[in-house]
């Protein structure tokens, strides 16, 4: 019998291989044509397209937040570590895009690190 952490170790290293499968490297790539389009086209439709992946953001935020508050919902450690390791992200992820969208002084060294994760699509 397998201990949860046995199986969390299994399914990361399926997620790993799954990446050089080309699993998350083909969804990097569909991000870094989008990135790609987006520069192609006008400056209005670019900002607009910003904008409705932030409303997106903001909206899958809240229909979680409304699945936590309907349900009483016991997560395992694995499981809570997880929504807390992807809570981060956004929360990194939105703090790149609101310091790129406002002009203001981002982190340097934690873009990059965004970037180097998710596949350098700009």
């Amino acid at each position: 019998m397998s201990t949860p952490t046995a199986e969390v170790a299994s399914e990361r290293q399926h997620e790993y291989d799954s990446e050089h499968d080309g699993g998350i490297r083909a969804e990097r790539d569909a991000y870094a044509a989008q990135a790609r389009q987006a520069g192609e086209g006008s400056q209005a439709e670019a900002s607009m397209d910003v904008f409705n992946a932030m409303a997106e953001i903001r909206m899958a935020a809240s229909r979680a937040l409304a699945l936590l508050s309907k349900q009483q919902i016991s997560f395992t450690t694995d499981r809570a570590e997880a929504i807390a390791e992807l809570c981060d992200g956004a929360e990194a992820t939105i703090a790149a895009v609101r310091d790129m969208a406002t002009g203001a002084a981002s982190d340097d060294a934690a873009l990059a690190a965004f970037m180097d994760e998710n596949g350098k699509f700009l």
